[in-house]
């Protein structure tokens, strides 16, 4: 790779790959503690500026430019941000690799989250007083989202979020925050209206997470479903939901399990194990590696519906994940995707703007058209919500695609949303 390494990290974490993740009480465990290929290194704390704003020529010490990377790399969130941090180092290597951004190379400083929304603020402070970072990603919980965002706001700095798909992320007040891998609540659950829709049917439950992102889908549900839906909250550790699922009659059709991230393989188990089949259990956005992991064949003809908005179906994508294959041994998929967005995406965004002042970047993210591994160009709103964007509903497969034979998991598509309004900041 040309230039320097394209990851320095601030907080000592365990290196870990893709793959090899599991259940850990009802929620996403570790990973598997190997080296991802894209060069990701430890290294010192280093300094920089004391301001909240970098300027013009800013961007990090000596020649590089700073992207801080927000990651939840232990607890419930580790496979999000396992997958997201690998995508965007892919991406950072091609970038730099190509001659870098305004003549000068990409650089990513990252720490690991936790899925704590203060350590998160303290790190994103951090990285833009001390490290001079002018953009950062990766959020995945809904609550670290909204702290974040309120951040960005704060130091003029864009950030874009993994997930955190809380209506609550982006508000009236947020014009520095962006959305990329997750669709807002209430529109994911437009979506899943279409599905009950289309599919016909009329005996639908749903189980969420007492939390912000829980709370959204039961709103969405309320609002767009023309359906009945029995909504049960349950705790966002919880790991045993048998007691919630015996609430439900056995000839459910489908399960809502989007709105309880942690939990929802283990609903979808346990809905096996106690004799139930609904035809479609919907998921949070897992990784797909995590799926296929965690519940074995029941991923395969189980009914577990993988949500997302990379098109995995598109030549793009095919040639972007044979090269990720070629470079890491790593099977590239549609959480690896959004960090690969994220990465191309800052790095259009930087040209566009001829700067690496925060603002400048800010206001060329907002009016950006962006045609890359999703179905539809990005494109924003004032407020950073997605607009135009297509959500797809696929069910894994045990073949492999052929873009990386190697691989556990296909993708099969179940079914495809039109073009989706954004969901207005007041909402």
């Amino acid at each position: 790779m040309a230039g320097k390494n394209p990851i320095r990290r601030r907080n000592f974490v365990k290196l870990s790959g893709v793959a090899g993740v599991g259940l850990l009480a009802g929620c996403a465990g570790g990973g598997s503690g190997t080296e991802d290929g894209t060069g990701t290194t430890e290294g010192e704390t280093g300094g920089g500026g004391t301001t909240g704003q970098t300027d013009s020529s800013g961007g990090g010490s000596g020649e590089s430019i700073v992207i801080g990377s927000l990651q939840p790399l232990s607890g419930s969130f580790t496979p999000w941000g396992n997958a997201h941090r690998a995508g965007l180092a892919f991406a950072v290597q091609e970038v730099n690799e190509d001659g870098g951004v305004l003549g000068r190379q990409l650089e990513i400083v990252e720490s690991d989250t936790q899925s704590d929304a203060g350590q998160a603020d303290t790190i994103f402070r951090r990285f833009v007083e001390q490290e001079n970072a002018v953009a950062t990603v990766g959020p995945v919980s809904s609550d670290v989202g909204i702290r974040t965002a309120r951040t960005a706001q704060e130091l003029e700095v864009p950030m874009l979020l993994h997930m955190s798909g809380t209506n609550q992320a982006i508000t009236p007040e947020t014009t520095y925050t962006f959305r990329v891998g997750l669709l807002p609540a209430a529109t994911t659950m437009q979506a899943q209206a279409s599905l009950v829709a289309e599919a016909g049917y009329s005996n639908v439950g749903a189980i969420i997470g007492d939390y912000a992102w829980g709370r959204s889908v039961e709103a969405g549900i309320q609002q767009h479903f023309d359906v009945d839906v029995n909504v049960q909250a349950a705790p966002v550790g919880a790991s045993d939901f048998r007691s919630f699922i015996r609430r439900y009659p056995q000839d459910l059709e489908m399960m809502v399990a989007t709105g309880h991230p942690p939990g929802s393989l283990s609903i979808a188990g346990q809905l096996n194990e106690l004799g139930y089949s609904p035809e479609v259990v919907t998921g949070p956005s897992f990784p797909p590696s995590v799926i296929a992991g965690a519940l074995g064949d029941l991923a395969f003809e189980g009914g577990f519906t993988h949500v997302h908005n990379t098109d995995v179906y598109s030549d793009e994508f095919a040639e972007v994940a044979r090269r990720f294959g070629e470079a890491t041994g790593n099977q590239f998929d549609t959480h690896t995707a959004y960090g690969y967005v994220s990465g191309k995406m800052l790095a259009q965004a930087i040209e566009d703007a001829g700067s690496t002042d925060s603002t400048a970047i800010a206001d060329a993210i907002r009016n950006i058209r962006f045609d890359t591994l999703f179905a539809n160009p990005i494109e924003y709103t004032e407020n950073g919500e997605l607009k135009n964007q297509v959500q797809i509903y696929s069910q894994l497969t045990s073949e492999a695609p052929s873009y990386f034979p190697e691989g556990n998991f296909g993708f099969e598509e179940q079914f495809r949303t039109d073009a989706l309004p954004a969901l207005p900041a007041d909402q």
